[in-house]
């Protein structure tokens, strides 16, 4: 009778030691991509990241140059002989072509 209860009870300690492993493995397949696709959204995150450090540097950039034109005429003054070839009073612009190579 001892043997019996002895073979019961390892064998009910092989049965849940089972159980407890499906378990696991379930878990493991339901959360496995769950997984994946959250690491790889962390990555798109960074990569976000950075696009929205560069992006906030330049629009602190072209906040800059733009009160730098509203409050320096020397600095709008720069920006139009460059950007639009104007030229200040009693000034003539020359402009110069290359000549090709023969």
């Amino acid at each position: 009778m001892q043997a019996e209860l002895s073979a019961l009870n390892k064998f009910l300690k092989i049965l849940w030691l089972f159980l407890l492993l499906a378990l696991l493995a379930g878990f493991g397949v339901c959360f496995y991509p769950k997984i994946c696709k959250l690491s790889q959204l962390r990555q798109q995150q960074l990569i976000y990241e950075e696009r929205m450090r560069i992006l906030e540097a330049e629009v602190s950039r072209l906040i800059k140059e733009i009160e730098g034109l509203q409050n320096d005429p020397a600095q709008l003054e720069k920006l139009a002989r460059e950007k639009l070839g104007m030229a200040g009073k009693n000034e003539k612009i020359f402009i110069i072509e290359p000549t090709p190579s023969p």
